[in-house]
């Protein structure tokens, strides 16, 4: 590994542990958000074009141990591990590309993500081989939901009787953040929904059985909507412990739907 590479790894490492601490102290007069979360999820997920065909399938896992969220995805391609504070923030994450094909087409074969407090931003750095390909920043002084965990904060508020999710939503994987609003769908909607010319047969057959989920509508409200019309779907059981079911966004041929399978 190449000197400047350790130097940012341990500027990484630094900023974790003082996000920590400060994170620690701010969340100590509010009740955690990890507190309505149960304290072990696994869950087998696929992801599938709109025609039901599976591209490929992943197993996640969610801890809650010491105040703390852990979540470890695991599949064919790649491997991650992220840890979450006690309301869902992000503090850190690794990604590990599994087969080289993969690591020369997108350019790295891990990627390492921690927040930089002083600054208010993520910190990403990639990797091929040991060598740092690049960096990137992502400036963020508010507090968001990264969409691998917002499947979670909505399971959350519904555990505390809620359903007014807004906010922003951390994508790493895209330009960054979005400010969002939320709705849930009346049972018209969830049917309208269903009946859309590029719904996947298992999310049409799940958004069928209306009296068993609740679906979470989430995008841009307001002026920007004419702009960024697209929004996230969530369906998550309408019973306690409310677990996943369903996530999906986008629209043409980047549309992909995500099934979630409890794993007990």
């Amino acid at each position: 590994m190449i000197p400047i590479s350790k130097r940012v790894i341990c500027a990484l490492l630094l900023a974790v542990l003082v996000a920590g601490l400060h994170l620690m102290e701010a969340g100590a007069a509010a009740e955690a958000v990890i507190g309505y979360l149960p304290d072990n999820q696994l869950y087998r997920v696929a992801i599938i074009t709109p025609d039901g065909d599976e591209e490929y399938v992943y197993q996640v896992e969610y801890r809650v141990e010491a105040g703390r969220l852990f979540a470890s995805t695991i599949g064919p391609g790649y491997t991650m591990e992220s840890r979450y504070d006690a309301d869902l923030r992000l503090l850190n994450s690794e990604m590990a590309v599994l087969t080289s094909e993969d690591a020369v087409r997108i350019g790295f074969d891990r990627r390492v993500a921690a927040y930089d407090p002083e600054e208010e931003q993520y910190v990403l750095v990639y990797y091929l081989e040991d060598k740092l390909q690049s960096t990137r920043e992502i400036r963020l002084r508010e507090q968001a939901t990264e969409i691998e965990v917002l499947g979670l904060h909505l399971q959350a508020l519904l555990n505390q009787g809620r359903t007014d999710f807004h906010g922003r939503l951390l994508d790493l994987n895209s330009p960054g953040k979005m400010q969002l609003d939320s709705r849930i769908l009346t049972d018209k909607q969830i049917q309208d929904l269903a009946n859309q010319k590029k719904m996947a047969p298992q999310v049409r057959s799940l958004l069928e059985k209306r009296e068993e989920i609740i679906v979470f509508s989430i995008g841009y409200d307001g002026f920007l909507r004419f702009f960024f019309p697209t929004r996230f779907y969530v369906v998550l059981e309408n019973t306690a412990p409310y677990r996943i079911l369903s996530y999906w966004a986008g629209s043409g041929e980047r549309l992909r739907f995500h099934i979630y399978q409890f794993m007990e």
